[in-house]
């Protein structure tokens, strides 16, 4: 039985399924399938059993799965203190949306990398809710978010600065001439909006919601650059974080609309859950963020 087989297993309960745990790991699915049936043949059990489309730990797996998760604790923590605590190296995972890390994270991510060469460092993009799970799960160490506020008991969160977040239109939109625009314009309108989930297109979605006002198309756009070019090509309006179109707002290539409805209220956070085991290699990104972000 080996560590790497067991991560493997836990992985594969955690996504639900086999080919998403092998390609957080890195490993082809017939790679994550090996280390099962290895697993398998040296315990002599099933581990996972199909119902349907449904992957199901079977009462052998369900035992398995408490004492890997303790084994494989100890060998971090065993591989940590025998480590020089003084030098960060290893993996970490840092969770961030992906306005941060394009608008605001850039420079810090490059400073880490190049004062700690030894650290493995992993950016994953995301969305909050995601985030908030992979964190209780230990499959990220850390995570920026963009919230109105943390409040789960689980999570150590630093709140970092205040994100403007900012209603966008193109110049030739009609809005762009507006002295005001309230929930009650938004009707039938065409609204682009990064990946649901996201906190200030919640908060947008619900003033509507509020107002019983109904828009014309949604469009979802994963990607925020896309996003802008199809807000530049008059298609429709976005919300976003104004540091992620600062740029354009001052090339006048998209135009910030004078907003009359609930203000938005969002906070840059970093997080992490409360039982983790906080190595050099985090307390060395958990001290640079507070050395340059919160000056």
């Amino acid at each position: 039985m080996e560590i790497r087989q067991l991560k493997t297993f836990m992985s594969i309960v955690k996504f639900g399924n086999f080919s998403q745990a092998a390609q957080f790991l890195g490993y082809t699915q017939s790679t994550a399938t090996t280390h099962i049936q290895f697993l398998e043949k040296e315990l002599n059990t099933v581990l996972f059993e199909r119902f349907g489309h449904q992957l199901m730990l079977t009462g052998d797996g369900e035992r398995l799965y408490d004492y890997a998760e303790r084994i494989t604790k100890l060998a971090e923590e065993a591989k940590n203190v025998l480590d020089d605590f003084s030098i960060p190296r290893g993996p970490i995972i840092i969770g961030m949306p992906e306005s941060l890390c394009v608008y605001r994270l850039k420079d810090l991510l490059k400073e880490y990398a190049a004062v700690y060469p030894e650290v493995e460092l992993k950016v994953k993009l995301g969305i909050s809710s995601d985030f908030h799970n992979m964190l209780r799960k230990n499959m990220m160490d850390m995570a920026f978010f963009l919230e109105e506020k943390i409040q789960e008991p689980d999570l150590v969160s630093k709140l970092l600065w205040p994100e403007p977040v900012v209603l966008i239109a193109s110049p030739n939109h009609a809005f762009s001439r507006f002295a005001g625009v309230q929930v009650s314009d938004l009707g039938g309108q065409t609204l682009i909006f990064p990946d649901s989930g996201s906190s200030y297109r919640t908060l947008l979605e619900e003033s509507m919601e509020k107002a019983a006002v109904q828009p014309g198309n949604v469009l979802e756009i994963c990607q925020i650059e896309v996003i802008k070019q199809f807000v530049m090509s008059n298609i429709g309006l976005t919300i976003l974080p104004q540091a992620a179109v600062q740029n354009e707002l001052t090339a006048g290539t998209l135009v910030a609309l004078p907003w009359l409805g609930p203000e938005f209220q969002i906070s840059a956070y970093l997080a992490y859950h409360k039982d983790k085991w906080l190595s050099s290699t985090i307390q060395a990104f958990h001290k640079l963020v507070q050395e340059r972000l919160l000056k």
